[in-house]
């Protein structure tokens, strides 16, 4: 394809996609909580309340200016624990997609290439018993 063409639409893209304030709104969100999760350790206002930490003394305060979230009940800091969540939050979702996108990619195709047939049947009966489940529940079956 032409290279021209691609930034060409690249560009009515990137137009259509900014005229939409929700869509800007939510890709501030979605990076902010991707650098938050990379640079943790420089952003989260007490990087030690991350991992094993107890302060007794501030336990269960409420939000301060010096514990913005307020702490736990063991004195960390909720903020800082939120921070470094993010990482955990992110590479689960990387790890989810990474396991499940290759086995739906090649069932997919194969009930594609195999339409109207006994595989097809079966497969999308399979997919149709996921899709009828809260995802709270395959969740919680983990």
């Amino acid at each position: 394809m032409n290279t021209e063409l691609m930034k060409e639409r690249a560009k009515r893209n990137w137009y259509k996609f900014s005229k939409n304030p929700l869509s800007i709104v939510g890709l501030v969100v979605v990076v902010s909580i991707i650098l938050i999760a990379i640079f943790a350790d420089f952003v989260a206002p007490y990087p030690q309340h991350a991992f094993v930490f107890v302060d007794f003394k501030n336990a269960k305060s409420p939000p301060t200016l010096k514990n913005l979230a307020g702490t736990d009940l063991a004195g960390r800091d909720v903020l800082s624990r939120i921070f470094f969540g993010f990482r955990y939050s992110l590479l689960m979702a990387v790890s989810v997609l990474t396991v499940a996108t290759p086995p739906g990619v090649i069932l997919g195709l194969l009930a594609g290439y195999m339409r109207d047939t006994w595989v097809d049947a079966v497969i999308m009966r399979v997919a149709d018993v996921f899709l009828s489940l809260p995802y709270i529940v395959l969740a919680l079956e983990v």
